[in-house]
């Protein structure tokens, strides 16, 4: 019958597209088509099971696949006890009323915030949190707004500001020890620069003194290419659960991150928008320094 036909014409196509998925070692492109994975291989499963036959089973059998670590990733976490509260947000630079996003983060004690998108518009954030986070600093960036680490702790050594490519960083004396943090903010994926930013960037990563813990709004999802990269450049790995920070045509995507050390217990906590067009996040670590 005509529409099986199409309807198989249809998944072999979303087959070829989810394995390009894959191919962001080869080409960008590929991380910017797995902004879409888990919405393909999900309607790779329902559509494999309603065309049935060998290529509907074979179809929802490689979209279950694609889509089981996702929601793996997305699986609740036991709470922890922190050593460490890290608040990661994307500010919307223009934002104009930053007093909500100052207020939950003076609620959530956190020792350290890693923002994104610090404005003009919206740097009354810093002066809000000057009294309980009096150790500060920003620096700009090639994206809209500057990047920025505040922390209640004092720091260890100069900050550095990777000027040009969207990166601070600064060794922070927490009571158990020296942890290097970093906030950074990565461009659009491919057919944009991101790419060339993250080769830019890697190199200083890299040289950071361990143990790093990384925040920012990467642009990708964790499962891409990109994300590892910086992973394995820092000796980290995401905290989880994966969930939504950002809305994209209406579809929930995650490309908001906190990276810390591989051997680290981490938890993260969801915060409202507050204006902004990015979900916070509070992330919760307890490691050895």
């Amino acid at each position: 019958m005509r529409w099986r036909r199409l309807g198989r014409a249809a998944l072999a196509a979303g087959l070829v597209l989810l394995a390009a998925s894959y191919a962001g070692r080869l080409h960008p492109a590929g991380d910017s088509l797995a902004v879409g994975r888990p919405f393909l291989a999900a309607v790779l499963v329902l559509g494999g099971l309603v065309l049935r036959g060998g290529a509907g089973w074979l179809a929802a059998a490689l979209g279950a696949l694609a889509l089981a670590p996702i929601l793996w990733a997305m699986r609740p976490l036991a709470p922890l006890v922190p050593q460490i509260i890290v608040y990661q947000k994307n500010l919307l630079h223009s934002v104009d009323d930053p007093s909500g996003i100052a207020a939950d983060i003076l609620q959530a004690r956190a020792d350290v915030a890693l923002l994104q998108e610090v404005s003009r518009t919206n740097a009354g954030v810093t002066i809000a949190l000057a009294g309980e986070m009096p150790y500060q600093v920003v620096c700009p960036a090639p994206t809209p707004g500057t990047v920025a680490i505040l922390s209640r702790w004092p720091f260890a050594a100069k900050p550095n500001c990777a000027t040009g490519v969207g990166m601070a960083s600064v060794r922070v004396l927490a009571p158990e020890g020296a942890v290097t943090v970093v906030s950074l903010h990565l461009g659009w994926p491919w057919p944009y620069g991101q790419a060339a930013q993250v080769e830019r960037v890697l190199p200083q990563l890299a040289r950071l003194a361990e143990p790093v813990v990384l925040g920012g709004d990467f642009n990708a999802v964790p499962w891409s290419y990109i994300v590892s990269r910086v992973a394995t450049a820092t000796g980290t790995e995401g905290a989880g659960p994966v969930r939504p920070t950002f809305l994209l045509g209406g579809l929930p995507i995650a490309i908001d991150h906190v990276l810390a050390p591989a051997n680290w217990s981490a938890a993260a906590i969801m915060r409202p928008w507050f204006g902004s067009d990015h979900r916070g996040q509070v992330v919760n670590l307890n490691g050895r320094l």
